[in-house]
């Protein structure tokens, strides 16, 4: 089967449609998705992460500065990669 899509960058609409197409027929034909990752976990689950790798770099490192593991720092970088803004 050949099958022949259009990725029009003038409709961001119709690239996120595009992008799942593509997945889905990657997925069915291929046995896997085409996507660079994929989220496996839910966003409260990365931010929870995201404390921990923080502060155990503040132990590792002996930092002073705690703003890292304070929770609206990490939430707002989650806000980033969850949103598509980051990765």
């Amino acid at each position: 089967m050949k099958t022949h899509i259009v990725f029009d960058t003038e409709d961001p609409e119709g690239m996120a449609a595009t992008i799942k197409i593509v997945d889905h027929l990657a997925e069915k034909y291929m046995g896997r998705r085409s996507s660079r990752y994929d989220r496996t976990f839910g966003k409260i689950s990365f931010i929870k992460t995201l404390r921990a790798f923080a502060k155990q770099i503040q132990k590792d490192f002996e930092l002073e500065d705690r703003t890292f593991d304070k929770l609206a720092y990490a939430k707002n970088f989650a806000d980033q990669v969850f949103g598509d803004e980051i990765i």
